[in-house]
């Protein structure tokens, strides 16, 4: 029987490059899981006798034993382990990790997986100091269970490179950063195995600004605020989408309250925290100055910024048309009507590609005549005849959905097919307007002042396209989406202003609109 040393003597004389562990004296049966701590320099692995490994030197490795001695079959996302232990017959119970197992020893097989890291995401990036940041990582539930992250790399976009060593739910923190300064930083993940793809940039950070101490016994006086604005002015159309605003840079004492006057227009909100003015405006308004005053224990400081927020008549709207229509209270707009607008904008001149002002039929003849029957479908929309403002876009559907699909013959059809980019977005909302809404476009284009909705567009009023905007108008009959039952439906003149019922075998002239 070999002593305790003797037992050594022999291993170290048959000069393994691999670690072994020694037990006290147990049974010889294999444990279930396994283990090893690979030295992230050397590569050299070893067995772990407490389930850890030195955090920022070894990376971890969880092993499971298989369920015979015979070698797994070899594969890209698998790797297999031999551990030679005692027998029930040795004295000493330890365990080697080797190529082979001698005669003495009992031989067992384990295996893990091998998939490398996912590229990590990036959900949230904050300052914590002057010179450290935070970045919280999105939880992977396809990580390597065998293989957890050993360390992840945090480079920034000034050139700093952080090692973060992290075998927990992943809160990163980044130090060493420079006070006062603007960061992005992209992440990889390293196990055992290799490291992850590079993930996506962070969201811009900025880390805070250095105080310096302050000796005991003495106080620093606050400084006065002092900071600029951005942005000095901005014209947005109403309803549309958040104003661009500004950014307040801080060149003087921190300001603990900012204030505005006049009150923030409807719709945008104004922080007394941030001195930040944002949101989406919901009602015209003429070029206004804005006092933002930033205040502090020492004084104040102020800056100022000109917001006008348009959508009077006349002004070019939002998809490029031209603003005839704005309601003193919302309509319900839209193909379903549930939207809520305020406003009606008319297509441009030369809206069809250039060409001169189109002329379609309002229901087609062939292949199926539907030139002679009335708007009646299974499902909705099921009927064309709606008159008033906030109609139209329900009326159009309806026309298209009985078959009037085609823009060649169909007045619907092409009112629908306009769909302009305008500041890189698309506006495919246009349509036929509805008999009301087409009397406000006559009125709008012959300069006839708004008093009622009800009012009807005169002739002896203004004349074709002197309205404020308008232009390319035929003084002719031009179609709405309105349906009169049967073969007719309902036009309106515009350089008399008169309406009547025409067959909708007629070809007469149309311009889209759309509500907003």
């Amino acid at each position: 029987m070999r002593t305790p040393g003797a037992l050594k003597v022999l291993i170290a004389t048959c000069a393994l490059s691999l670690i072994a562990v020694y037990l006290s004296p147990a049974s010889a049966a294999p444990s279930s899981q396994l283990v090893t701590c690979v030295d992230l320099v050397s590569a050299k692995e070893r067995i772990s006798k407490t389930g850890s490994c030195h955090t920022t030197k070894e990376a971890l490795v969880k092993w499971h034993l298989a369920q015979s001695d015979s070698a797994l079959a070899s594969g890209g996302s698998t790797k297999s382990l031999i551990v030679c232990s005692n027998k029930e017959s040795s004295p000493f119970a330890y365990q080697l990790i080797r190529a082979s197992c001698y005669k003495h020893m009992q031989t067992n097989l384990y295996t893990r997986s091998t998939t490398l890291p996912t590229k990590p995401i990036i959900s949230k990036a904050s300052s914590i100091s002057y010179e450290s940041a935070s970045l919280a990582l999105v939880s992977d539930p396809a990580a390597n269970l065998d293989a957890p992250i050993a360390y992840y790399t945090v480079t920034s976009s000034k050139g700093e490179i952080t090692k973060v060593y992290s075998w927990s739910e992943p809160l990163l923190t980044v130090s060493g950063l420079r006070s006062s300064t603007t960061y992005t930083f992209t992440i990889t993940a390293t196990n055992v195995d290799g490291t992850s793809q590079v993930s996506a940039a962070s969201l811009p950070v900025t880390t805070q600004v250095y105080v310096a101490p302050v000796a005991a016994g003495t106080s620093t006086p606050v400084a006065v605020p002092a900071f600029t604005l951005s942005a000095s002015a901005e014209t947005k159309t109403a309803k549309t989408s958040p104003i661009a605003g500004y950014t307040i840079t801080s060149t003087g004492g921190t300001v603990t309250g900012y204030q505005i006057t006049p009150s923030a227009p409807t719709g945008l909100t104004f922080s007394t925290t941030t001195g930040l003015l944002s949101g989406t405006p919901t009602e015209t308004q003429t070029a206004t100055t804005f006092t933002i005053t930033g205040t502090n224990s020492a004084g104040t400081a102020a800056a100022t910024f000109s917001l006008r927020v348009t959508g009077d008549i006349g002004e070019v709207g939002p998809g490029g048309g031209t603003i005839f229509y704005r309601a003193s209270t919302p309509f319900a707009c839209g193909p379903t009507r549930t939207a809520m607008c305020n406003y009606l904008e008319a297509a441009p001149a030369l809206w069809n590609a250039g060409a001169a002002e189109p002329q379609r039929t309002w229901a087609q003849s062939s292949p199926i005549k539907y030139d002679t029957a009335t708007v009646n479908n299974a499902s909705s929309p099921e009927t064309a005849t709606a008159t008033g403002i906030g109609w139209g876009a329900w009326n159009t559907r309806a026309i298209i959905l009985q078959g009037n699909a085609t823009t060649s013959t169909s007045a619907a059809a092409l009112a629908d097919s306009y769909s302009p980019t305008v500041g890189g977005v698309m506006f495919h909302d246009w349509y036929l307007a509805s008999k009301d809404e087409l009397n406000q476009m006559c009125k709008w284009q012959r300069g006839v002042a708004w008093t009622s909705d009800s009012t009807i567009c005169n002739a002896s009023i203004g004349a074709i396209n002197t309205g404020l905007g308008a232009a390319g108008f035929e003084p002719n009959w031009y179609w709405s989406s309105t349906d009169y039952l049967g073969n007719a439906a309902g036009p309106q003149r515009f350089d008399s202003g008169g309406q009547n019922a025409f067959t909708k075998s007629s070809a007469l002239f149309l311009r889209p609109i759309r509500a907003f």
